[in-house]
């Protein structure tokens, strides 16, 4: 029985530190190729790449990271069978919300297992910590901050809503999907710049005013701007952002036609979790490079400490020495004086 197991548990050996980041290196150098090549296609050919192009091909090594993440966090104190068993959990449960798709989005259903196993490995990591230190803390916060950047994109991603519609000035617009509506109480424009061929100014500023509704409350009022470069020869549009504590909406103007304005709006659920994560990340970033530095300089001192320590010892000896030639004992001086050059010798 104990060979047996002995056989059992060296089967999985290979489950250890050093596999581990050999593969997160393995998956970091497959997402820079993939955005390598992405950056690279427009050069060479005439097609466009948008974010979808970039979000399929680099889930799948995000994923393997987030879970290399989380095994990463459990293989201090966690035996590699329990740790197989915990991958199995997750992978099961990963196919179950493939199947049953509860937040109904192929993207979600996929990312949530993966996800909580690593938010649940980093808390678990955090509370077997033998003592709460900069040191030790400022690692696990940024990768809280990693995962909560993960949930925020994949998130924000696949649930926003976008869509545009055409209001006139003084009326309200409602875009479908959306829980938000706008208003427009102003639409003035005026010449911008220097005089150009002929024209008053360099531009033409088109300003709509607008209110924004949020289930027929006004929560804000702004402006966005449609701008036509007769220098440049392009228009172009000024936008607005509204941040919650659950997304973010954005808007910008399409087109301006005498009272009419096409409004563009955008709604993106829990970005605020990239803005987030991005925060403690860098605030663990700081504390780690803090802990670090404070660290080096203690230790510096407990050197110094220690040499100075030795120099008093030694004086000791020598002012022994000293006052044993006094009292006459010139052989025994030579002996002890010879002794500590031996010890310094030795010690170097």
């Amino acid at each position: 029985m104990k060979q047996s197991t002995m056989k059992s548990t060296k089967s999985f050996e290979f489950i250890n530190s050093h596999n581990t980041m050999l593969a997160a290196i393995i998956m970091f150098s497959v997402l820079f190729m993939i955005l390598i090549i992405g950056m690279l296609i427009p050069l060479f050919t005439d097609a466009t790449l948008d974010a979808g192009w970039f979000n399929n091909r680099t889930m799948l090594p995000t994923l393997l990271l987030a879970l290399l993440l989380g095994v990463c966090l459990l293989l201090l104190d966690v035996s590699p069978i329990k740790i197989l068993i915990t991958l199995a959990i997750v992978l099961v449960t990963t196919v179950l919300f493939v199947y049953l798709s509860p937040f109904n989005n192929a993207a979600i259903d996929v990312s949530a297992p993966v996800l909580l196993f690593a938010m649940l490995a980093i808390v678990y990591r955090i509370i077997r910590l033998p003592k709460l230190t900069l040191r030790s803390i400022s690692p696990h916060i940024i990768h809280i901050g990693i995962v909560l950047i993960l949930i925020g994109v994949v998130v924000s991603t696949n649930t926003r809503i976008d869509g545009s519609t055409v209001i006139h000035d003084g009326e309200l617009g409602v875009f479908d999907g959306q829980p938000y509506a706008v208003k427009i109480t102003g639409i003035s424009d005026r010449y911008e710049g220097a005089p150009y061929e002929g024209q008053p100014g360099s531009s033409y500023v088109t300003m709509i005013d607008f209110e924004l509704y949020h289930g027929g409350t006004l929560i804000d009022r702004d402006e966005v701007k449609f701008i036509t470069d007769f220098k440049w020869g392009q228009s172009y549009a000024t936008n607005y952002v509204y941040r919650s504590l659950t997304e973010e909406v954005f808007i910008t103007t399409k087109m301006v036609e005498g009272d009419y304005a096409n409004l563009y709006m955008r709604t993106a659920p829990w970005i605020t979790a990239v803005w987030g994560g991005i925060i403690l990340m860098s605030l663990g970033i700081v504390l780690l490079m803090y802990s670090v530095r404070t660290g080096k300089e203690g230790s510096k001192e407990e050197e110094t400490k220690k040499e100075e320590n030795k120099g008093n010892k030694r004086r000791k000896k020598i002012e022994k020495v000293v006052a044993s030639e006094k009292n006459g004992d010139v052989d025994r001086r030579y002996e002890e004086l010879l002794q500590i050059e031996l010890d310094e010798l030795k010690k170097n």
